[in-house]
């Protein structure tokens, strides 16, 4: 591992103390109830696999679903190869691997949106398993995302855009984080100027615009508390004043639902205390109560069909397991 990937790896390490008002204990809590909710929702994903991979629905055959379905099994603890859900997240694998492109886009369709989100699966299954080829498709994935970043700091829809903005920009930093973490080099420089990127689009009182400081919503709130939590940027103002604006938030974004707690969740539980508190206690029951009766989540806007919708909730109530590298503090 060269010296810049064991700096990075150690600028993450002091990230996972960014809690303002840690309170007593974890309060990480896997109920009976919780449990039966992520494996019936964990069901319904591997009952409607198709042989290759991915998924029969609108959206199911991007990499950036099926990586987040692959996320959502090794949020419960779950391996490719092992147990009862071992083939069906090594089906999915091996469905992302096959979508690399030449420059090392994981992705033929969903454009950056896809590939940050495939590049981060992959990373937590590197993380997990030394695969030779999961391994060299991750490097090739993240050497992209490094070379790609543009003069703003960070990205767009498209590969190699000029412009950036708030919402893609967080798939690709945390899959930057997510490769660090893995071994893969990532230069301290691009996340600084991930960081400054979001620290520009700041909107006075708290949370993030979408390309400038103005607009900010609870989903680039909690993108961008999360994204400055991890690059070390914790005790920043603005990583400060947008988790107080979390905190007295109702989270009321149905048009992003699903997506917005994917983000505000890992936001909330990084900055710890009362605010991870406040979000476990309110946000974690209503997705509970949200399932349907096969398992799944109801789609709504943002959450790329019933099988990314179903993922993404999963994983915003799996941080009480506790097992992905890319949840710990």
């Amino acid at each position: 591992m060269r010296t810049a990937t064991l700096t990075i790896v150690l600028l993450f390490a002091v990230a996972q103390q960014c809690q303002w008002c840690r309170g007593e204990g974890q309060e990480l809590a896997v109920t009976p109830e919780l449990e039966r909710c992520v494996t019936r929702g964990l069901d319904f994903l591997a009952r409607t696999q198709q042989e290759n991979g991915a998924w029969r629905e609108s959206y199911g055959n991007y990499a950036g679903v099926v990586g987040l379905a692959v996320l959502a099994f090794l949020a419960h603890g779950d391996l490719p190869d092992e147990g009862k859900y071992g083939q069906t997240i090594r089906r999915a694998v091996s469905y992302i691997l096959s979508q690399q492109a030449e420059n090392g886009m994981l992705c033929k369709q969903g454009g950056m949106y896809s590939h940050g989100f495939a590049t981060l699966a992959l990373a937590e299954v590197y993380g997990q398993m030394k695969d030779e080829n999961v391994g060299k498709a991750l490097k090739r994935a993240t050497d992209l995302l490094v070379t790609s970043q543009n003069q703003l700091g960070g990205w767009r829809y498209s590969l190699n855009s000029s412009d950036a903005d708030t919402t893609v920009t967080g798939a690709q930093a945390m899959a930057l984080r997510a490769a660090a973490n893995a071994g893969m080099e990532v230069p301290v420089s691009t996340i600084k100027r991930i960081a400054a990127y979001y620290k520009s689009c700041f909107c006075p009182g708290g949370g993030f615009g979408y390309t400038g400081a103005s607009g900010a919503n609870c989903p680039r709130a909690g993108i961008g508390l999360l994204v400055l939590s991890l690059s070390g940027e914790y005790r920043s103002p603005e990583a400060k004043a947008t988790a107080d604006w979390l905190l007295s938030s109702s989270f009321n974004e149905s048009g992003y639902f699903y997506y917005m707690c994917y983000y505000c969740s890992q936001a909330m539980f990084q900055a710890g205390g009362k605010y991870w508190r406040h979000w476990n206690t309110m946000m974690t029951p209503s997705l509970i109560a949200m399932q349907q009766d096969d398992g799944s989540w109801p789609p709504n806007r943002c959450s790329s069909g019933p099988i990314g919708g179903t993922a993404f909730a999963l994983l915003s109530i799996e941080i009480n397991y506790n097992y992905l590298p890319i949840y710990q503090r």
